[in-house]
């Protein structure tokens, strides 16, 4: 039986996490974290001082430092729900147990809603926060990261990652996944939206050729074909043990249409 593999950026960043049975919204998947070797996504992060670091630039600064300035910690991290509560993975993500409270909403209603007389908000309604451990890398560490073979050259950059889950491998976790592999574009493309991986590259005549133009150099990287010291986020580029001729095309992604 194949394992199941999905692309991180194209089916869990910026998803919604819902609750199991009432579907109520619990918070959205601003980022991911990892653990291991090979790394495993370990949890989901959420809120600012998760999407911060993403959007990058002045706006993300200014998001991750107004919330540092409502969080009492030392060291403040994201909201951190851990993958063994993790149900399911579809249009939205499915969590059961019970997620913690975001710090924020912890803050405003300990310090300003239960001091209001009848607010009713003096009782923890939630698991005490837990926050991201210490400084673990991140999904988005890799995203648009350059790329460079064995050989010195250009590849392009990091589009998304391959994560293929791995159950048996952490007890207890079933929807357990480790880093399988990059998918590596062009420098200039922009955005992907997924009709370059399948299902059979199907997509309307128009856009599949414009998509198989403009996506002819795009390659996938294996990730036992990434060399060690940026497997551990150590490089600023991500660096491959083999010349980019030895690498699969996108098309290698393309699932087969099932036969009637």
């Amino acid at each position: 039986m194949r394992a199941r593999e999905i692309h991180a950026g194209l089916q869990l960043l910026d998803r919604q996490v819902v609750r199991v049975g009432t579907g109520g919204l619990v918070c959205k998947v601003d980022d991911l974290e990892l653990q291991g070797d090979p790394p495993y996504v370990s949890a989901i992060l959420a809120g600012p001082l998760a999407l911060g670091p993403r959007v990058g630039g002045l706006p993300g600064w200014l998001m991750v430092q107004v919330t540092r300035l409502f969080r009492p910690e030392e060291d403040p991290q994201p909201r951190r729900i851990p993958m063994h509560l993790v149900n399911e993975i579809g249009s939205a993500v499915v969590v059961g147990g019970e997620p913690a409270e975001p710090a924020l909403e912890r803050w405003l209603r300990e310090n300003v809603i239960a001091r209001i007389p009848g607010s009713g908000g003096e009782g923890p309604p939630y698991a005490e926060p837990e926050h991201a451990t210490g400084h673990a890398p991140r999904i988005s560490a890799l995203l648009g990261r350059r790329v460079t073979d064995a050989e010195g050259t250009v590849v392009g950059k990091v589009a998304d990652v391959r994560l293929c889950q791995d159950g048996p491998l952490l007890h207890g976790v079933q929807n357990a996944f480790r880093i399988a592999g990059l998918v590596v574009v062009p420098e200039r493309t922009g955005k992907l939206f997924g009709y370059e991986r399948g299902p059979g590259g199907q997509a309307p005549w128009l856009v599949r050729a414009v998509i198989t133009r403009w996506f002819s150099g795009s390659a996938l990287v294996g990730w036992d074909q990434v060399d060690a010291s940026s497997a551990r986020f150590e490089t600023p580029e991500v660096r491959l043990t083999v010349p980019a001729r030895d690498l699969a095309p996108l098309t290698d992604l393309y699932e087969r249409e099932p036969r009637g």
